[in-house]
């Protein structure tokens, strides 16, 4: 089983995240581990800007949204992340987990979501910033992840229609949202 989870920025993610990795003990990956993984696996390279939440050329993105091709090395990042998981079990944070392990039969896809004041308060008080500086950083976040969605996938990002399950993470907490998750992997029988 391969479970995905792609989230607005300040929704509990990893903690989600790590805690089914331990309850289904199966390992977690995220941007730096999957990165560091490619790395030992000499492809890093290849992958670079990948593991990168912002597209690398503002023109190929532009090209992206247009619906044109933006080159091989685009969709050869895919390829490799698709190679380094394998069939293995595993929760993966982001990288357009959804789309890429799409087919799949034991894919888990999960969107993580909050109400904006909800989310920045939490970014605020994790980080210890301003209210103003984590409104400001969430926007950000949450814009990079759109590009960079759309780069990889010509996909809408958040749109419930490519996920399995999309749920305000933030109204119930970290325990409420694992326990919907594992009731979901249990009740499609994996």
């Amino acid at each position: 089983m391969i479970i995905t989870i792609a989230r607005q920025f300040g929704c509990g993610a990893l903690a989600i995240g790590k805690r089914l990795a331990a309850d289904y003990d199966i390992p977690f990956y995220t941007r730096k581990s999957l990165q560091e993984m490619a790395r030992e696996k000499g492809v890093l390279d290849e992958m670079d800007d990948f593991f990168e939440e912002r597209p690398v050329d503002e023109l190929l993105f532009a090209l992206s949204t247009l619906g044109e091709e933006v080159g091989p090395r685009h969709w050869r990042a895919l390829d490799i992340l698709t190679d380094m998981i394998g069939q293995r079990d595993c929760v993966i944070i982001g990288r357009c987990g959804n789309y890429i392990f799409r087919q799949r039969k034991d894919l888990v896809s999960v969107f993580l979501k909050g109400r904006e004041a909800d989310r920045v308060a939490i970014v605020a008080a994790e980080r210890h910033i301003s209210a103003e500086e984590a409104a400001r950083l969430t926007r950000e976040m949450d814009d990079s992840r759109i590009r960079y969605h759309k780069y990889y996938t010509h996909l809408r990002w958040g749109d419930s229609s490519d996920y399995d399950l999309c749920f305000d993470s933030v109204r119930l907490g970290t325990d409420k949202s694992v326990a919907l998750i594992e009731r979901y992997i249990e009740g499609i029988g994996l």
